[in-house]
């Protein structure tokens, strides 16, 4: 792994540019990434639109109007030779109850196989794990999450199915994300989670956000479609602290 002395600032168009942190996915290079995303946000800075995390660099969308090149340039320098892990506030915790196997989890027999675990044993490692949101991307409210145990690590499908049910917790290579909407996918599916991640209705549409730490609780069947019902009446609030 290396983490830069200095971040490379690459132009994106004439109104964007990625500040790059590291050349490889690391947990270390991630919190520099959302360390410097909290130092922008926290220093308000005038012209700055947008800014995107991933997973070792930000892409950071200004109005060359309000902003010139060089000037930011200068700023983001600064702001990345502080952005370090402890510059960030708390993270926030977010629980979210997942069904495992059956209907909802299809592939965790499979997946479990492919791992030489029992069914149990790999529901118990991926619930018994806390995750951080490293970023939000693919679809809309789509989580990469690390912190999966190793013994978790798994190739992707060699053939990604077309459609994968919005909910779906499921892992691959290193990762475990959770399906925002109806989409393609190359993940193993062990379960699902009642709990809408993406609602365009919403004040706030995205649930999890970059830096966000996420615990799986297991629930089986009947509180599923208990906590489905009270969701679609808008009575059910997933359990967030910090």
């Amino acid at each position: 792994m290396t983490i830069y002395a200095e971040p490379r600032l690459l132009p994106c168009g004439d109104r964007a540019l990625s500040v790059e942190l590291g050349d490889e996915i690391s947990r270390e290079v991630n919190a520099r990434v959302l360390a410097l995303d909290y130092l922008i946000r926290r220093r308000a800075l005038p012209g700055i639109t947008e800014t995107v995390p991933s997973f070792r660099s930000l892409l950071v969308y200004y109005d060359p109007f309000l902003v010139g090149h060089d000037a930011l340039v200068a700023v983001l320098r600064e702001l990345a030779s502080r952005a370090r892990p402890e510059v960030l506030p708390p993270a926030r915790i977010v629980e979210l109850p997942c069904c495992y196997g059956g209907e909802l989890g299809f592939e965790l027999e499979a997946a479990a196989a492919k791992l030489e675990l029992t069914e149990d044993e790999v529901v118990r490692l991926h619930a018994g794990a806390e995750y951080c949101v490293d970023f939000v991307g693919f679809t809309p409210g789509l989580p990469y999450l690390s912190g999966m145990p190793e013994r978790l690590f798994i190739p992707r499908l060699e053939r990604p199915r077309v459609k994968t049910p919005p909910g779906s917790v499921s892992i691959g290579g290193m990762q475990c994300c959770i399906y925002s909407v109806e989409s393609p996918g190359g993940f193993w599916v062990l379960g699902r989670t009642p709990v809408p991640l993406y609602d365009p209705a919403a004040p706030d549409p995205i649930l999890l956000r970059a830096g966000d730490h996420v615990r799986f609780r297991a629930i089986d069947r009947g509180e599923f479609d208990a906590i489905a019902a009270a969701v679609a009446a808008g009575a059910y609030k997933p359990r967030i602290s910090r």
